[in-house]
């Protein structure tokens, strides 16, 4: 049996598979968030200042003042995980999106093979004819994305959501996600579709670069109040230059 990915529309059911999917994408931002913040000066500030705590107010030795750094590295690192979790909650918690998709990965039952070795057929459910047959196999829902009306521009939506599972990447299904997305825009239509990420999301920003996104914007964002604040990327697509595709 081939293994094939499916897009189709979110059902309420897939609430828990669909969080689990953005939780663990959110996640996998936290090291690089965490190495980035090393080399703020706010970090510094931070061993210096509990170091200094330790040594005059508590009376520790000066050599044991030392452990105020991984001590601030550890609490900066279980503050930034926090707020990353805090955020994949909210987003799921929050305002319902206009539309939302998965992608769930259909495989037999006795699939002994990494996801990463193997190669998969990705169908858009809305254009199959028929019933597509999943009886003899597993279905796994390996990545999601959502759009919701723009709260600025009143001829635009916001994707957001976009997650795909980590053994399944750089097999194209967060493209077919996106343009899914861009069709049912375009179909309803909606003249642009806007994304912000984040400057620890690389691969993401490249894919949309692919896809004729481009940058309206810079800002940053607080993750840990003003001190430690990520840079995102605002990016834009006409819908008008993109030609419909999966």
């Amino acid at each position: 049996m081939p293994c094939v990915i499916i897009i189709r529309e979110y059902k309420q059911t897939d609430f828990h598979a669909v969080y689990d999917v953005i939780r663990t994408a959110y996640l996998s931002n936290v090291f690089t968030t965490w190495c980035n913040g090393l080399t703020r000066e706010i970090t510094f500030q931070l061993i210096v200042m509990l170091a200094a705590i330790l040594f005059i107010f508590l009376q520790i030795p000066l050599l044991y003042c030392l452990a105020a750094i991984p001590l601030v590295l550890l609490i900066s690192y279980i503050a930034i995980y926090s707020s990353y979790l805090f955020k994949a909650t909210e987003l799921m918690q929050g305002k319902k999106p206009l539309q939302c998709w998965v992608a769930e990965a259909c495989e037999p039952f006795m699939f002994m093979e990494r996801p990463e070795d193997v190669s998969y057929n990705i169908v858009n459910a809305a254009d199959c004819k028929g019933p597509f047959e999943m009886r003899n196999s597993k279905q796994t829902i390996i990545g999601t994305v959502a759009v919701s009306r723009h709260l600025m521009f009143e001829n635009s939506v916001w994707l957001h959501r976009l997650a795909v599972h980590k053994r399944y990447r750089k097999k194209r299904v967060g493209r077919a996600l996106v343009q899914v997305a861009q069709n049912w825009s375009r179909s309803l239509n909606y003249g642009t579709v806007e994304v912000g990420m984040s400057e620890c999301q690389e691969s993401a920003r490249q894919l949309f670069a692919n896809m004729g996104f481009e940058l309206r914007q810079m800002y940053h964002q607080q993750l840990i109040g003003s001190a430690l604040t990520l840079l995102i990327y605002q990016l834009s697509c006409d819908l008008a230059n993109i030609k419909p595709e999966l």
